[in-house]
């Protein structure tokens, strides 16, 4: 991947590739740019789709003859000519086509369109899509569940274990994927803790969090980032990007009740219980030799009253061990979410939902390292590597076109081992 200090990378700017609306069976086209005031772009592993609004400014009456209502807009563009791979393209369908709003001054009218990507476009008014087999591998019956929907883009789903059954009736095929996520997928590699589905610049990922993190430390790059003077005036600081403002939503986890599960055999009708001792339970970490300050305040919270989760299980037609998961689960998110914090970046169309970055913060404490060297010491809860669970692409067109992202990036563990400014 080209980074910041080979030239390539555009500050606060982006290029524009293609910004067109066509009708949905690709009809007659028009060129958005020259009336596109701005555009948000929502991503989030929360979302199984991607969000955008767009504001136009048609002082020409282009629009005049130009219905929205079944219409998709195509936008493309990049922050680096010279790789190929950094380019952000979205085919999104209209949602709604509000009441034109005169602007003030009545020369011209002001639009606002909010839309979603095909598969949720489609989804919505697709029911009861045919599956044949009641027993299915979970990435193969997203798989089915996408095909159903026409979707041509990419899958990246993690192999599963054990069969399945499930009641899809009357929900549309999003939906249907959401109940597999949340029920019943289980890991190969690992336990199969918080199973994802989203849409990102790539396509659809179908993975646990374990997968993600691995993945994701795996491919930071030169995905670096400093909230300091250096990346401006340091020759070496200026290898890292800047951090243009940050915001702590959490800052340590306080824990969680202990979970208990009770598992009922629907044949037999026999119940087992499952528990587990935080303390034993290992996770796949962001940040190495980091301590969880979940799991160390969990030591304090074992006397509290346990949560009881029931759940059935019928063996003639499913074996994956969902209890463990019920068990797990809790216990590892709170693990997870130690650190939630938003940062305002220069746009950087590499970066998008999923990824894992690192992030040396300052801490604000007012301290520094002495009266020669007036740097703030680096925070060992808020530095570190983060994965972005969130990414707002904001563009606006103007004479000089800006690109911003705003993130939101989650770090579990305090501590661990700093990443040098190198």
């Amino acid at each position: 991947m080209n980074s910041i200090r080979d030239g390539q990378f555009k500050l606060n700017e982006f290029i524009m590739i293609d910004a067109t609306a066509k009708t949905a069976d690709c009809g007659k086209a028009l060129q958005l740019t020259p009336v596109c005031v701005k555009a948000n772009i929502y991503e989030s592993v929360l979302s199984p789709t991607v969000r955008a609004d767009f504001e136009f400014y048609d002082s020409k009456g282009m629009f005049d003859n130009f219905l929205f209502k079944n219409k998709k807009i195509i936008i493309e563009f990049t922050t680096n000519e010279s790789n190929s791979k950094s380019a952000i393209c979205y085919e999104f369908y209209v949602q709604n086509d509000d009441p034109v709003v005169p602007t003030t001054d009545d020369k011209g009218v002001a639009y606002k369109l909010s839309c979603t990507t095909y598969e949720v476009w489609k989804s919505r008014n697709l029911r009861d899509a045919p599956l044949s087999k009641k027993k299915i591998e979970c990435e193969k019956m997203v798989k089915a569940y996408l095909n159903v929907l026409g979707s041509n883009k990419n899958l990246f789903a993690e192999k599963t274990r054990g069969l399945h059954a499930f009641n899809l009736t009357l929900k549309t095929p999003l939906q249907c994927i959401d109940e597999i996520r949340v029920e019943y997928a289980m890991s190969q590699e690992f336990k199969g803790h918080a199973f994802y589905f989203f849409e990102n610049k790539y396509g659809f990922v179908f993975k646990s969090m374990e997968m993600m993190i691995r993945e994701g430390k795996e491919n930071i790059g030169d995905k670096c980032f400093m909230q300091s003077t250096l990346t401006n005036l340091d020759f070496e600081g200026a290898k890292w990007r800047n951090i243009l403002a940050f915001k702590s939503i959490q800052n340590g986890n306080q824990g969680i009740a202990k979970v208990v599960v009770q598992e009922r055999n629907t044949v037999t009708g026999e119940i087992t219980t499952y528990s587990v001792d935080p303390k034993k339970l290992e996770f796949e970490t962001l940040n190495e030799k980091s301590i969880s300050s979940t799991l160390k305040r969990q030591n304090q919270l074992e006397e509290n009253a346990s949560l009881l989760v029931k759940i059935d299980r019928d063996p003639t037609t499913e074996n994956a061990e969902r209890a463990e998961k019920k068990n797990h689960v809790p216990i590892y998110m709170a693990h997870f979410l130690t650190t939630i914090a938003q940062i305002t970046i220069y746009g950087d169309s590499t970066i998008t939902v999923g990824d894992v970055i690192h992030c040396q913060l300052p801490e604000y404490n007012a301290r520094t390292q002495g009266d020669k060297n007036p740097i703030r010491e680096d925070s060992a809860m808020t530095s570190g590597n983060y994965m972005v669970t969130k990414c707002r692409h904001v563009l606006t067109f103007n004479e000089k076109a800006e690109y911003m992202q705003g993130l939101e990036i989650v770090k579990d563990g305090i501590g661990g081992t700093p990443r040098v400014h190198k």
